[in-house]
């Protein structure tokens, strides 16, 4: 191969480098942006929404006093097939 074909072949991989990262980026960038939108769209949804009437203790985790007692039979479960 030739000194200046060999040039000439750098020079089309650097282009074809710069595309993809250019391509890379603008995929990026919209990626990034239509994220942006579908979570301001979501999220304007829910603020926009009735709230429910409030009771006391809604939304919260109830928590037992007592762990629940042990049922009655056999610890093992035996299935139908065989």
């Amino acid at each position: 191969m030739r000194q200046g074909s060999e040039r000439s072949a750098a020079a089309v991989r650097d282009d074809g480098l710069r595309r993809v990262s250019r391509l890379t980026w603008r995929a990026g960038a919209a990626g990034v942006i239509c994220s942006a939108v579908i979570a301001a769209a979501f999220g304007h949804s829910i603020k926009s929404s009735s709230p429910a009437p409030s009771r006391p203790g809604q939304g919260s985790i109830l928590i037992p006093a007592q762990p629940p007692a042990a049922g009655s039979g056999s610890g093992q479960v035996t299935s139908g097939a065989s």
